[in-house]
């Protein structure tokens, strides 16, 4: 098996800790552990004092996750009717998509894939020869799904609708109505949903789940990343109300995870039980800097932006006569600024600006008016 390298993957983190000015993060801003202990309003002694008398053996009894953080995630899902035993725990939001797309797809099944979307959601299947099709998100429509054009797409072989809601890397969104199509679409030939629906929670108001409508073959996804700002504790999760889907992950998990990491399981229940607090947090991070993000967009002659992103990320396109590679590689090699350049998502001539990584406002402003600075000297070439 050849896989596509992981572009979007290898792009950033190795230059992550090399910038001057972050835009390519994804994640908001990470918290500390004393910031998590004060948003959630909980008490870090009586933490650090579980963790010491804590064994470090695997979970006991239940390999796919403990008790706690199972009720905790099934608690992210008010309106689902989902409980703690439709929950598993792996790692990190990758180890779900990949559960879910090598556990599902065997030949002669097909796959309709969103896009832009993760890498993996297409280039896993692509990888074991799994025919992928694909519906393409139009900066026309403002990056929201068409429908005709998916229930023309699928058919009796459709085994898996993947698609990340909200969408990576525009922040398109689908609310209740569409996701009801979505869901009677995926009825319509007995295929199942992946729904990577590791952006939500942006909105104030609540932000529907694919869980949400009652069809068992919806399949949610999610992790300890973006709007938990805990990327670094690898807990991601499945949640399926299919017991034939869950005991076929349930199998391909033990040859590749056996269990999560205990103490992050841990860390990870705290969030997760104070979801509302932290997704606040992030809300109060996210929605200022996204208006500065969208007002600086206006000013620059060259670039443009559709939508309402409900994400972390938007994504800008240009008129510049460079490839979207060459110019973040350009903008790093010479200012020191980082962007996630569109062919990491097929989407040329574009990037993708992330505006979760800044908790001080100033800065991010600096950091745009160094990426204008470095823009201009684009106009020549």
């Amino acid at each position: 098996m050849i896989l596509a390298d992981f572009l979007v993957e290898q792009w950033l983190n190795p230059m992550d800790s090399k910038a001057e000015h972050n835009l390519g993060t994804s994640c908001v801003r990470a918290m500390t552990m004393d910031e998590l202990f004060r948003v959630t309003n909980q008490d870090e002694d009586a933490f650090l004092e579980e963790m010491r008398t804590m064994s470090l053996h695997y979970h006991h009894g239940d390999s796919t996750g403990s008790p706690r953080i199972k009720k905790a995630v099934a608690g992210i899902y008010p309106r689902s009717n989902v409980s703690p035993d439709h929950v598993m725990m792996v790692h990190g939001g990758t180890g779900a998509n990949d559960i879910v797309i090598m556990g599902l797809l065997e030949k002669g099944d097909n796959i309709v894939v969103v896009k832009p979307t993760y890498q993996q959601h297409y280039d896993i299947p692509k990888s074991i020869g799994i025919e992928t099709r694909i519906v393409q998100l139009k900066e026309e429509d403002d990056y929201l799904l068409n429908m005709d054009t998916l229930r023309k797409t699928v058919d009796k072989n459709t085994k898996l609708i993947a698609l990340s809601n909200p969408n990576n890397p525009t922040g398109a969104t689908l609310y209740e109505e569409d996701l009801r199509e979505l869901v009677e679409i995926a009825k319509s030939v007995d295929a199942y949903i992946l729904c990577d629906e590791i952006y939500r929670g942006l909105d104030e108001t609540y932000m529907s789940s694919i869980l949400d409508y009652g069809y068992d073959k919806a399949i949610s996804v999610s992790s300890m990343s973006k709007m938990f700002s805990m990327a670094g504790t690898r807990i991601g999760w499945i949640v399926t109300r299919d017991e034939a889907a869950y005991r076929n992950f349930e199998n391909r998990r033990s040859y590749n995870t056996i269990c999560c990491g205990i103490v992050d399981e841990v860390i990870s229940s705290i969030a997760l039980e104070n979801y509302e607090k932290v997704w606040e947090r992030s809300r109060n991070i996210l929605l200022p800097n996204k208006e500065i993000v969208y007002n600086w967009v206006k000013t620059q002659p060259h670039l443009s932006l559709r939508g309402d992103a409900k994400g972390t990320t938007c994504l800008v396109r240009y008129d510049y006569n460079i490839s979207s590679t060459e110019l973040a590689v350009d903008a790093m090699e010479k200012a020191k600024i980082l962007v996630c350049h569109g062919a990491c998502f097929d989407e040329e001539p574009a990037f993708r600006i992330g505006y979760g990584g800044y908790t001080d406002q100033d800065k991010l402003r600096a950091s745009l008016d160094a990426f204008s600075s470095y823009l201009k000297t684009l106009e020549n070439r």
